[in-house]
């Protein structure tokens, strides 16, 4: 029985050792989405008509980060009868083998080669048709009636709200991660809060603060948009002292920098809803 014990107690062992790190759940990554959109976890309960828009984001946005292990046929579905235009016809064209590893291959930045398996160039194209489609394709521009001269100007206008928006998506995501985790080391292959010690793949903030002035291209003159600037300056600060000092974020310091993770969730819901609502892509989509 001794012996019977003994081997129960390092089977346990062993299992807690490589027993998944914890992760928001879809329902959790959906909620923090809407709350950033629009200061409501639950718009598209409460919104029947324009929450199936999001819906179709949210599903994008799993197929995009979180989808392995043959998993997805569902939201793939629900993009191909809602007929978004250029993907997959099954989750076999971009799906990969994985385990609670499985961030590895979507997590680590929206700009990173990730390993061909991961097929990040078809995930990326997922959520950007998805948004392209539900979002921009009601855009009217002040050169329609001169489709020619629209195309060129307002196209590529467009088309770089259109990524700058699904990077907004993506580190929403990523975001999540960071608030679930219990310890640093949960956030093994999640792009760090801040990096500046790495050019290519910064991290969310940086990111964020290279984006969001594409995103809201018009307004960066206002007192709104200059005020989450700045707070995402600070948080950014703050996380990238701690983020790449000696050792890394140490034990005592997780408190500090998980706090960073909550604060930019909450600055993000606090300026992004009000300046989306002046963006004609989104107004004409939600508001009108």
């Amino acid at each position: 029985m001794k012996r019977f014990g003994s081997l129960f107690f390092v089977l346990a062992l062993l299992l807690t050792m490589i027993s998944p790190a914890l992760a928001h759940d879809r329902t959790e990554h959906n909620e923090e989405l809407e709350y950033v959109l629009f200061r409501d976890r639950h718009y598209s309960d409460s919104h029947p008509t324009t929450g199936s828009i999001v819906k179709r984001l949210e599903d994008a946005s799993y197929l995009a980060i979180d989808q392995y292990n043959g998993d997805g046929t569902t939201e793939l579905n629900n993009l191909i009868a809602d007929k978004i235009p250029g993907i997959p016809a099954s989750v076999s064209e971009f799906d990969f083998t994985g385990n609670y590893a499985h961030r590895m291959f979507t997590h680590r930045g929206w700009n990173i080669t990730y390993d061909e398996k991961a097929h990040w160039p078809v995930r990326q194209t997922i959520l950007k048709n998805t948004i392209r489609t539900k979002l921009f394709s009601k855009v009217e521009t002040p050169l329609a009636w001169f489709p020619w001269l629209s195309d060129q100007v307002y196209g590529n206008e467009n088309e770089r709200k259109c990524e700058a928006f699904a990077v907004l998506v993506y580190y929403v995501h990523a975001l999540g991660d960071h608030i679930e985790a219990e310890k640093y080391t949960a956030l093994a292959y999640v792009a760090p809060l801040s990096n500046s010690h790495d050019r290519d793949n910064p991290g969310i903030i940086p990111d964020l603060i290279r984006y969001l002035p594409v995103l809201f291209e018009g307004q960066t003159d206002s007192e709104q948009y200059k005020s989450m600037m700045q707070d995402l300056e600070l948080l950014a600060e703050t996380s990238d002292r701690l983020y790449t000092g000696t050792g890394g974020v140490r034990e005592e310091q997780f408190p500090e920098y998980h706090q960073c993770a909550l604060d930019l969730l909450e600055t993000l819901a606090t300026y992004v809803p009000e300046l989306l609502k002046k963006e004609a892509f989104f107004h004409s989509t939600f508001y009108e």
